[in-house]
């Protein structure tokens, strides 16, 4: 067999060669080259899973396999200079002021309870997180620890794929469905997921002895309760990618996420005080029950525009993007006293809110030189809050009334008009 890149292979059967025949002559051969021509080549390289670059740090969590399951918490917890403690509040460099975007773009997912926000965004969903301390003044001038980029997956691939994911625990359980679809340069994407913390319980007692300044007089006070806690959530989301060019990109995206908790309290109290001499005055008992109930409801949609020239480095993009975020809050405390020492106390409040906010903003990068970039932009941002508290004083009959001292609104409106001129060297 003949074989050469670029011609066809060409075989000779029926060669003997043996004692007889040491040596054969084939004479002139010939080979045909094939008409074909190099389109493509791809390379697929692995990034690692923590990559340093000179503005960020990037923690690729889509090639980590031990971070496919759980949620974004769980993820967190294994980047680099983020904290997160058992109750989900995140750090980063040990302060707790940081701000937290969804490719890019912020969400109003994270409005009113970013620990349940963290909990609903599954871990499978997530392709990098980027942790930047030092942002540039593209960025909003809010958190003053940094930036944590959540980047989600997209997929490149032609046709349709999708995916799957389950996980189970004894504290969370969760579930993820992914599908792509691309047809040329246009494709689709959808996605739902939710979570479910099973209900736990936490106990506490608590004991205290105090001692006036003679220390004749002792009083003992002693808490036994129990707080039983749930949580659960979902997130979805739809975008479509436009290839318009090679060079320029549109991309639409819209979405939709839920979460609420529900926590209860019960709280036995016996407070006693007693002398040296003997006495014992009888004790104050108290039983505090209380209940807190959060819901949110937020809703995410973004019209993207990039291009890319033939400069490396050198881009242009428009951004459009709007959430829409409603919460309540409804919470209820009664004190009562089994032995009469006071009447039955209470009160019940509701607070509703409402958060809409606007980003409209254009950057551009232009490279001057190696090692040398220019960038400058422009960003509007329109944001109204409305919030409301209702509270109820529970009376001696055991009716409510309104409490107008407790009772309060506010109408929060921000307008920002901002532009920037930076260069990175």
């Amino acid at each position: 067999m003949i074989d050469f890149v670029g011609y066809g292979a060409k075989t000779i059967p029926l060669i003997t060669i043996g004692s007889n025949t040491l040596t054969v002559s084939l004479g002139a051969l010939f080979i045909r080259p094939l008409q074909r021509q190099l389109q493509a080549v791809t390379v697929n390289v692995k990034a690692p899973v923590i990559e340093n670059k000179i503005d960020k740090l990037v923690y690729n969590t889509a090639n980590d396999i031990t971070s496919q399951g759980g949620v974004a918490l769980d993820v967190l917890r294994k980047v680099p200079m983020v904290s997160v403690d058992v109750d989900g509040n995140v750090e980063l460099l040990g302060n707790a002021n940081v701000r937290f975007l969804i490719n890019g773009k912020p969400s109003g997912i994270f409005g009113a309870s970013l620990a349940d926000a963290l909990q609903s965004i599954p871990a499978s969903q997530i392709k990098s997180i980027e942790v930047i301390t030092s942002p540039g003044a593209k960025y909003d001038a809010q958190g003053t620890a940094g930036i944590i980029n959540i980047v989600l997956k997209e997929s490149k691939l032609q046709g349709v794929n999708g995916s799957i994911n389950l996980s189970a625990g004894t504290r969370l359980e969760n579930g993820s469905f992914n599908i792509n679809a691309r047809k040329g340069n246009i494709g689709l994407n959808a996605f739902f997921s939710g979570n479910d913390q099973l209900h736990s319980t936490t106990v506490s007692t608590y004991n205290r002895k105090s001692f006036n300044s003679t220390e004749d007089t002792v009083t003992r006070l002693y808490q036994k309760g129990t707080s039983p806690f749930t949580r659960n959530g979902y997130q979805s989301g739809f975008s479509l990618d436009w290839s318009v060019t090679p060079k320029d990109e549109l991309t639409a995206t819209i979405g939709y996420d839920h979460t609420q908790n529900h926590g209860t309290s019960s709280i036995e109290q016996n407070m006693q005080t007693s002398t040296s001499a003997g006495a014992v005055f009888p004790g104050i008992m108290s039983v505090r029950n209380s209940s807190r109930r959060f819901s949110e409801n937020a809703a995410d949609w973004s019209l993207a525009y990039k291009k890319t020239f033939k400069k490396e480095g050198q881009e242009l993009d428009v951004l459009y993007s709007s959430s829409y975020e409603k919460n309540n809050i409804d919470a209820s405390q009664v004190s009562s006293y089994p032995n009469g020492d006071y009447p039955i106390s209470g009160l019940n409040s509701n607070n509703p809110g409402r958060d809409h906010e606007t980003d409209i903003s254009i950057d551009y990068a232009q490279p001057m030189a190696k090692g040398f970039v220019l960038q400058t932009g422009a960003k509007t941002v329109l944001e109204n809050i409305h919030d409301l508290v209702v509270t109820d004083t529970l009376l001696n009959n055991g009716d409510y009334a309104a409490d107008s001292d407790q009772t309060y609104g506010f109408h929060f409106v921000r307008t920002i008009y901002a532009g920037y001129l930076s260069t990175t060297f």
